[in-house]
């Protein structure tokens, strides 16, 4: 199909995974995909053995503004089975498929610009994202800004455009887009699963770039139409440094790195330059496990378990701390030695 000749809309099914413990972050989701200019054709809610349950947040109200809307419960699997778990609830019909975290939620236009970019050609669509704490959005802080607001237009879709520069810069240098910020063509992968071996981190990333390879046109929204929200059990957000979740957030980031560096089908298209940032990545990481563990053993927190599979998912990690330890010891020692000095 050539750029910029129209398919029909899409019929657009929507997967949420739902782990949560403070209540109305479900339903501020649900109530934004219910307000959208381009409803979707099915709902679909993971209630992933969260301890607010589903049907609590989900009101006679939203389930009559929605079609269909299905709830799957399972036992606490973890994000990526639940969102596994809500692909094979879509029914059979439903052509696309839009991703949101229950913590997140999004403005009217999401949807029907998702729908316009993948009448216009688009395979994969994503959409700049807002936290409601910042002032300022993904892309403006990203440095691929500049390059994707020069990007071709999309006639008669204002601010989507028509992204050209490669798979591999959409990632290496931090991923320019949210998970819920993605709408994709289903057709693309039927077979696509999210990878369980994730705990933390990365999980999504592995399955975007698999999309990403077999997309042959992608579409991005400029202005932010996703909210990225505080306050609920941000799996990410709340591996914060020094903590135990912080190594098991680490590890999946570095395993996440390692994969595109030795996956015969990544190795292809990732240039010298973008190796070279991989692997400085990968460092960063190393250095910041053993800043947070030696915060740990410190303060005298338990985290064997978060260090054995920070290892275990790079086992190179550990040869690593042999030549970051001495600098990192000889650091802290002299912010001890300066804190002495000025209390005396």
């Amino acid at each position: 199909m050539s750029f910029g000749e129209q398919r029909p809309m899409p019929r657009i099914g929507v997967v949420i995974p739902y782990f949560q413990r403070a209540p109305r972050l479900l339903r501020r989701a649900l109530d934004s995909v219910a307000a959208q200019e381009y409803g979707p054709v099915q709902v679909v809610v993971v209630d992933d053995g969260s301890p607010r349950p589903a049907d609590e947040e989900i009101t006679p109200e939203l389930r009559d503004a929605f079609p269909r809307i299905t709830v799957v419960r399972q036992p606490n699997r973890g994000v990526a089975a639940a969102r596994n778990a809500g692909l094979d609830a879509l029914d059979e019909d439903v052509a696309a498929v839009a991703l949101l975290d229950s913590d997140d939620y999004w403005k009217r236009t999401h949807l029907r610009n998702a729908a316009a970019a993948l009448a216009a050609g688009a395979d994969f669509f994503f959409s700049n994202t807002k936290s409601a704490e910042e002032t300022t959005d993904v892309l403006s802080r990203h440095p691929l800004r500049d390059q994707l607001r020069s990007s071709v237009p999309v006639p008669r879709a204002p601010h989507i455009v028509r992204w050209s520069g490669g798979v591999p810069a959409l990632f290496v240098r931090g991923c320019v887009f949210h998970t819920s910020a993605v709408v994709f063509r289903r057709a693309l992968m039927p077979e696509l699963r999210f990878p369980v071996d994730f705990l933390r981190a990365g999980e999504d990333q592995v399955a975007f770039w698999e999309l990403l390879l077999r997309a042959p046109v992608i579409m991005a929204c400029t202005e932010p139409t996703v909210m990225a929200a505080r306050g609920g059990v941000g799996i990410w957000r709340n591996s914060t440094l020094g903590s135990p979740a912080h190594l098991v957030r680490l590890a999946d980031e570095i395993k996440w790195r390692r994969y595109m560096l030795r996956a015969s089908s990544v190795r292809s298209r990732l240039s010298m330059d973008d190796r070279r940032l991989v692997r400085s990545a990968i460092a960063a990481r190393r250095s910041s496990a053993l800043d947070s563990a030696i915060h740990l053993l410190l303060h005298r927190r338990s985290a064997l378990n978060e260090i054995g599979y920070l290892l275990r998912s790079d086992p190179l990690c550990a040869a690593s701390w042999c030549a970051y330890l001495p600098r990192i010891l000889y650091r802290k020692a002299r912010r001890l030695a300066d804190f002495r000095r000025l209390a005396d």
